[in-house]
């Protein structure tokens, strides 16, 4: 089922990259179980201890289940969003991620999700939205969960599973940040303001105004940050 390894990049990564690949294309199910470890080393052409450490990186993606016992061994785990997103948190936990990284991910993908909840916006939203936003700026930690529940609140109205998990994802690296930075209350100020004007442009359905907005958003929270950190801000003019 698998080829022995390439010797021209890391014997680990290449297994994680033939197990990965076979999982997310369906060729291994949820539950399956691989081969027995010794069957893995024959396989790949591999020692013990590189079977184990590719295992154990697939285990900690949240790809495979290792069981111990008699019956146990390494077998496909169910995974849903909320593993999905701590294995990449946990995968790239050893990445350098930066600000600016982030904040072009979220200048290619945001707006647009800002533009289809305008049309897709019930009265409802518009309410729960009002409610996100708040009266006034909090204190620390809870001001972050405020604002970070605006912009996941605005991925779960587009109903498309995989722009919730990106928009998941990119919420739960900055959160960590944004802890971590001590911002002050004007930061949190100026956030609010954006909500409110991205907000505006939903109560109107206009489209194109909500993109503009959480595009200036979007942008003002990664120029704040980077500056915070002493780090280069992305730039939407170098792509």
């Amino acid at each position: 089922m698998f080829k022995a390894v390439n010797k021209s990049e890391k014997v680990s990564d290449n297994i994680i990259s033939q197990i990965r690949d076979s999982i997310l294309s369906g060729l291994l199910k949820p539950g399956d179980r691989l081969a027995s470890e010794k069957e893995l080393m024959t396989q790949f052409q591999v020692s013990k201890a590189t079977m184990r450490e590719a295992l154990r990186v697939l285990e900690v993606m949240g790809l495979v289940e290792i069981r111990k016992g008699t019956a146990g061994g390494a077998f496909v785990a169910e995974v849903d969003m909320k593993t999905t997103i701590n294995s990449i948190i946990n995968f790239i936990h050893f990445k350098p991620i930066s600000v600016r990284d982030i904040t072009m991910l979220r200048y290619l993908i945001e707006p647009g999700v800002a533009r289809m909840a305008a049309l897709k916006r019930s009265e409802r939203d518009i309410s729960n939205l009002r409610g996100i936003i708040g009266k006034g700026v909090v204190e620390g930690e809870a001001e972050v969960i405020r604002e970070i529940g605006f912009h996941r609140y605005l991925a779960r109205m587009t109903g498309n599973t995989i722009l919730i998990l990106l928009i998941d994802f990119v919420d739960n690296l900055l959160s960590t940040i944004k802890t971590t930075l001590d911002l002050d209350p004007g930061f949190y100020h100026n956030v609010r303001a954006s909500h409110e004007a991205i907000l505006e442009c939903l109560i109107r359905k206009d489209s194109a105004g909500a993109g503009r907005a959480m595009t200036d958003d979007l942008l003002q929270v990664g120029r704040d940050m980077a500056a915070k950190m002493g780090t280069e801000p992305f730039d939407p003019s170098e792509i």
